[in-house]
């Protein structure tokens, strides 16, 4: 072989290793942006949270001053639904930002084999189907809970203990329940 020859492989092995650095600094910067995102997207979503709890104590305080009002538990029950609606959100930017590590790190990753590549690729679905999955369920279980709620105030609100409407009701939220069991069952089927 002679000296240019070898020369040239050379310089096209320092530019492959010269290349990787650059699309790893590029893939860690485009994920410190996507955690920053996620950041600011967290607080907005807590300060949400803070202004309804603080126009709940409002409307509580107003509600108190009328001479003869019944307590409103739906007050409490509609900041319960925020709250677990933040959750959820939250959990939901959580999934995005794994997401794209899951992604970042696949892309990373990446090397010359294509059975190496392959069982990144599939390490990078399953991660994501999983953290997909741990979110569904999640969003069930508020779902869940919220219906709960939504049920023992009723009852306490308007009296139905013991009556028609409380069967009617309870046979609502066990209906709820048991959809929702079945759903988490089924994302168990899925992941297993």
């Amino acid at each position: 072989m002679s000296p240019a020859a070898k020369s040239n492989r050379d310089a096209v092995m320092d530019e492959v290793q010269e290349n990787t650095g650059i699309r790893d600094e590029t893939a860690n910067l485009f994920f410190r942006g996507v955690e920053r995102i996620a950041e600011v997207q967290k607080q907005f979503i807590d300060l949400a949270v803070q202004h309804n709890k603080e126009m709940l104590e409002v409307l509580k305080k107003a509600a108190a001053t009328v001479p003869g009002a019944p307590r409103i538990p739906m007050l409490d029950i509609a900041y319960g639904a925020v709250n677990r609606y933040a959750d959820i959100q939250k959990s939901a930017v959580d999934f995005f930002v794994d997401q794209n590590r899951i992604w970042t790190d696949a892309y990373k990753d990446r090397t010359g084999t294509v059975k190496k590549t392959g069982e990144s690729a599939t390490r990078a679905v399953k991660q994501a189907m999983e953290s997909s999955i741990a979110v569904q369920k999640k969003a069930l279980e508020h779902t869940a809970a919220h219906t709960k709620a939504v049920v023992d105030a009723a009852r306490n609100q308007f009296g139905f203990s013991g009556t028609q409407a409380d069967v009617m009701t309870d046979t609502f939220r066990r209906g709820v329940d048991t959809i929702v069991e079945a759903q988490k069952e089924l994302l168990n089927i899925v992941t297993h």
